[in-house]
């Protein structure tokens, strides 16, 4: 199975450029292709790889998860390859096509791809536009907004198609989730399936949801809405966070990383709308792995959510378990740096209340930041859900968050825009913590060690959450 994981290591290091440039696998600026024609040559590759491994027959539980996460991989590609998400995934959100181009240009070496790629993803949105697939136009406005930012060879050209041949044809926030377009109900079990890495539908999520925003609600009760003043206090109450969890770390984890996290301003170009953000390292070692806190408009930050997002973003969240994997040597490339949502993110959350365990929380505000944290994970299941599958408008959206969440407005705003840009993505969070919960609660009652549950959890490269039961249920079977 390692001959077919490297095989699509190497597919989608060449199909995704931008993220071979950051790994620091190539450093020759290239961009992604985004042409109908490369998208389609890409996807019969997916699918010749796909088919050989429903041939295979693995031989171990090394080859059985290597031949799930290929499976799944290989889904993905296809999926969002089919679903044509470039031509009408126009958005300011930092994971679109031309948002992600900006927000990284500093770290490339070259931009001599720019103007080639932002050619190619204007004529992908006309024809989107052609076929019927139209952007939200309030997104729209964003990316627009967003690129006014930026002074690029080919940007002004860019920022024109927006304008001129997108903006007027963009689908008004009533209308702005998947089931609006065409085949939209096929196009949002995709989204599902991506990045929750399981056949789940929108109704059950939907209902999940909303059974954990009201048990919530009981553990909330009344906290203080209190906000920052200065990046200062920002960027000190980061490093404070992230330096205490590294400190008590020995005591739950039997690996602990021996580069610790670096904490950094985001750029100032940035989107005062961007949160904040972990960053790994990268592969050869030129860039270590970095939480950026987004200091833009110090007001609009809720001090009490600060502590809980640096458990999640640094440590242990996403700088242990990347970490962790760069030591797997022995597994192949695709195991240790595949993108599995649910997986990554989902162990981030559950760090949220590991660290409660753990004593981190500095004073009971800030833990109630980390129940605010819970509710807003809670609330992305119905919020997500009701715009891509119920059909609800952007304003129904917020409202249900600023109702049933302690989310202020501006927040819910930030948060259902991010849902419209990239459906499907925020369902990962809770319901890849979900599965760390049930896994650590059998851990648990199996007598066993919470460091040694950590450490098969993590030790296996990013899996699929049916993945990760199987290895967790096979090691507690071992007794």
């Amino acid at each position: 199975m390692r001959d077919l994981a490297d095989r699509l290591s190497g597919l989608m290091f060449d199909h995704h450029t931008l993220r071979a440039n950051l790994l620091g696998l190539r450093d020759d600026g290239a961009l992604q292709d985004h042409s109908d024609e490369a998208d389609q040559d890409h996807l019969r590759r997916y699918q010749e790889i796909r088919s050989e491994a429903e041939r295979r027959a693995p031989q171990t539980q090394d080859d059985r998860i290597t031949q799930g996460l290929v499976l799944h991989l290989t889904q993905v590609e296809c999926d969002t390859l089919e679903s044509r998400t470039i031509e009408f995934g126009v958005s300011g959100y930092i994971q679109s096509a031309v948002p992600e181009l900006l927000y990284f240009l500093p770290q490339l070496k070259s931009h001599h791809a720019v103007p080639r790629f932002l050619a190619t993803v204007a004529e992908r949105h006309r024809e989107g536009i052609a076929a019927g697939r139209m952007p939200v136009k309030h997104l729209v406005e964003q990316a627009i907004a967003l690129v006014d930012q930026h002074n690029v060879p080919g940007l002004q050209q860019y920022r024109d198609v927006l304008k001129n041949d997108v903006l007027p044809y963009g689908r008004d926030t009533e209308h702005a989730g998947l089931c609006w377009l065409p085949d939209g109900e096929a196009l949002y079990r995709k989204a599902i399936r991506t990045h929750t890495t399981l056949d789940l539908g929108p109704d059950d999520l939907h209902a999940t949801g909303r059974k954990l925003v009201e048990n919530l609600r009981s553990e909330l009760g009344d906290h203080r809405d209190s906000r920052y003043t200065s990046a200062e206090e920002m960027i000190h109450d980061a490093e404070a966070a992230v330096r205490r969890a590294e400190a008590v770390a020995p005591q739950w984890f039997r690996t602990v990383p021996a580069q610790q996290c670096v904490i950094a301003e985001a750029a100032s170009s940035v989107p005062a709308s961007t949160p904040p953000h972990y960053l790994a390292c990268a592969l050869d070692g030129s860039r270590p792995g970095t939480y950026f806190v987004t200091t833009k408009q110090p007001h609009t930050r809720l001090r009490s959510i600060a502590e809980a997002t640096a458990f999640h973003e640094a440590v242990p969240g996403h700088h242990f378990e990347s970490e962790r994997v760069l030591l797997l040597e022995d597994l192949p490339l695709l195991r240790r740096k595949a993108r599995v949502t649910a997986f990554s993110e989902g162990w981030a959350l559950y760090c949220e209340r590991l660290a409660d365990e753990m004593g981190l929380y500095s004073d009971e505000e800030a833990r109630l930041g980390m129940l605010t944290m819970d509710a807003k994970r809670a609330g992305r299941l119905v919020a997500d859900t009701g715009l891509h599958a119920h059909g609800w408008s952007r304003q129904l959206a917020v409202d249900y968050l600023v109702g049933n969440t302690p989310m202020p407005r501006e927040l819910a705003e930030a948060e259902v825009d991010r849902y419209l840009a990239q459906p499907g993505q925020a369902l990962a969070y809770m319901v890849g913590r979900l599965k760390f919960d049930e896994l650590r609660r059998k851990s648990d009652e199996a007598g066993r060690d919470v460091r040694d549950f950590h450490e098969v959890v993590l030790g296996r490269g990013r899996l699929t959450l049916a993945l990760l039961d199987e290895v967790v249920t096979d090691w507690l079977a071992e007794g």
